[in-house]
C-alpha cells in the first residue's frame, strides 16, 4: 500500500513509475488510492502498534508512538507516510484536497515526535499555506500547526509561534474591504498559539514587543518622513493590536507569564498615538485608544487615555463650521488617516468626535466605582465644557453636556459613598 501511495505521491515526476515498479491506470485510481491511504494510514499504524486510535484530542495528544515496543518495526512505515504525504502537499494544485490531506496529517501528529527533519518540513510548509491560502485551507492549516505546537517536543512551538507571527506580520501590510478578515483571523490565530505555552511564548513576545518599541524610539529620536511611515502604517498599528489581543487573552490571571508585558505594550501604544499630534490622524489614534480600552477592561490595569481623546477634542480643526461636501466619508475602520481638506466635512468630524466620547465614556465606565473617579473625572469634565463652548455644531455640544452630566452624577455619588467609607486609602 505505502509503496503505491508513494507512486502516487510522486506521479508525474521524471522515471518514478518506473523506479517503484507501480503504475496508476488512471486519475481515479490516484483519488482512490490516496483518498483511502490517507483515511486509514494512522489507523493501520495504530494497529501495528497494538494500539486502537483514541477518539478523544486529548487522549491522541498524550500517546508516544516510540516508547511502544513494537515501534522499530514501524517506524520506517510511518516515515515513509509523512514524508510522501508532505511531497504530494507540495504538488496539489486542488484546495479541497489540500485541506482534506492537512486534516488527516492533523490526526497522525503524534507520528511526527521522532522526525525531526520532516516536522520541520511540514510545518514550514504549513506556516506557508496558513498566509497565502484561501479561507478554508488557512483553518485547516493553523489546526495543523496548533495540535503540531501543542503535541510535538521542543522547539516545535517556538518555530510554530514564530513562524505564525511572521506570517501574519506579512499579511498585515494593507488593509482593505478584502483583507481586513483576514488580518483579523491571523490576529487570532497568534493569540492562541502563543497562549499554548505562556513561559515559552514570553521570551518570544517580549522580542517583538521590543521590536516595536525600537521603532517608535527612532520615529521619536529621528524626526523624518521614513521614520514616522514606519509606525504610521497598517503593518505596525496591526502589530501592535495584535500584541493587544494577545494580552487581552492571556494576561488577565494575575499570575499569568505574559501579564509583565502589559505595561510595555501599553506605553508602545500610548507614545505611537502621540507621536503626531494631528487630527488627520484622528483615525488611527481612535483605533489604539480602543484597542487599550480592551487591554484595561481585561487586565485591570489602568491606562491614562483620556488625555489623548481630550487633545484630540481640542484640535482647532474641530472647532471650524463644517462644509457640507458630496463626498462619502471614509470608512474609518480601512483608514489611519483623513486627508486635511476631509476635517472640515460634516461626516468626519461626526465620526472624530462621536468616536473620541464613546472611547472617553468606555474610560470612565471602567473606573465607575473606583474611590478616585471624581478625580479622574475631573479634568475631563472641565475640558469637556471647554469643548462645549467652543464647538459651532449643536449635536457636537449636546453629547459632550451629556457626557459631563453622567460624570458629574457619578463624581457626587462616589464622594458620598468615600464620606461614609470607614477606610482610607493608606488602609
Amino acid at each position: 500500500l505505502l509503496r503505491a501511495y508513494r507512486a502516487a505521491a510522486h506521479y508525474g515526476d521524471e522515471d518514478a513509475d518506473e523506479e517503484l515498479g507501480v503504475k496508476l491506470a488512471s486519475s481515479a485510481a490516484f483519488h482512490s488510492l490516496v483518498t483511502f491511504t490517507l483515511e486509514e494510514a494512522d489507523a493501520i499504524f495504530y494497529g501495528l502498534l497494538g494500539k486502537t486510535r483514541a477518539d478523544h484530542p486529548d487522549e491522541a495528544r498524550q500517546f508516544k508512538p516510540h516508547q511502544q515496543t513494537r515501534w522499530r518495526k514501524v517506524e520506517p512505515l510511518v516515515k515513509s507516510f509523512l514524508g510522501n504525504t508532505l511531497h504530494l502537499l507540495g504538488q496539489l494544485t486542488d484546495a479541497d484536497m489540500s485541506r482534506f490531506l492537512l486534516s488527516r496529517l492533523n490526526v497522525a501528529v503524534p507520528f511526527f515526535a521522532t522526525f525531526e527533519r520532516l516536522t520541520r518540513k511540514t510545518l514550514k510548509a504549513t506556516l506557508a499555506l496558513f498566509g497565502s491560502g484561501e479561507p478554508a485551507l488557512r483553518v485547516q492549516s493553523i489546526l495543523l500547526i496548533r495540535n503540531m505546537a501543542a503535541v510535538l517536543p521542543p522547539p516545535t512551538l517556538e518555530k510554530a509561534a514564530k513562524g505564525v507571527y511572521r506570517q501574519f506580520a506579512a499579511n498585515a501590510k494593507f488593509v482593505n474591504q478584502e483583507s481586513i478578515e483576514h488580518v483579523q483571523f491571523m490576529t487570532t490565530c497568534v493569540s492562541e498559539i502563543y497562549g499554548l505555552d505562556q513561559n515559552q511564548s514570553y521570551a518570544l513576545a517580549f522580542t517583538y514587543v521590543r521590536q516595536l518599541a525600537s521603532l517608535l524610539r527612532g520615529a521619536l529620536t529621528n524626526t523624518t518622513k521614513e521614520a514616522f511611515r514606519s509606525v504610521y502604517c497598517w503593518q505596525y498599528v496591526n502589530c501592535l493590536e495584535c500584541w493587544v489581543k494577545v494580552l487581552q487573552s492571556h494576561a488577565a490571571d494575575e499570575n499569568a507569564a505574559l501579564r509583565p508585558l502589559v505595561y510595555p505594550v501599553a506605553q508602545v501604544a500610548l507614545g505611537a498615538a502621540r507621536l503626531l499630534p494631528s487630527a488627520r490622524y484622528a483615525p488611527l489614534r481612535l483605533r489604539l485608544i480602543r484597542a487599550l480600552n480592551g487591554l484595561s477592561r481585561s487586565t485591570g490595569h489602568f491606562v491614562p487615555v483620556a488625555p489623548l481623546l481630550l487633545e484630540l477634542l481640542g484640535f482647532s480643526e474641530l472647532n471650524k463650521a463644517p462644509v457640507s461636501t458630496k463626498a462619502r466619508p471614509p470608512d474609518f475602520g480601512l483608514v489611519l488617516r483623513v486627508a486635511k481638506q476631509e476635517l472640515r466635512s460634516p461626516a468626519v468630524q461626526e465620526l472624530i468626535v462621536e468616536g473620541s466620547l464613546a472611547a472617553l465614556c468606555d474610560h470612565l465606565n471602567q473606573w465607575a466605582y473606583s474611590p478616585g473617579f471624581p478625580e479622574l473625572a475631573h479634568v475631563p469634565s472641565r475640558d469637556l465644557k471647554r469643548f462645549c463652548k467652543q464647538t459651532q455644531v449643536q449635536r457636537f455640544r449636546k453629547m459632550a453636556r451629556s457626557v459631563v452630566d453622567a460624570a458629574e452624577r457619578n463624581s457626587d455619588w462616589i464622594s458620598r459613598k468615600r464620606d461614609n467609607a470607614d477606610f482610607a486609602p493608606k488602609d
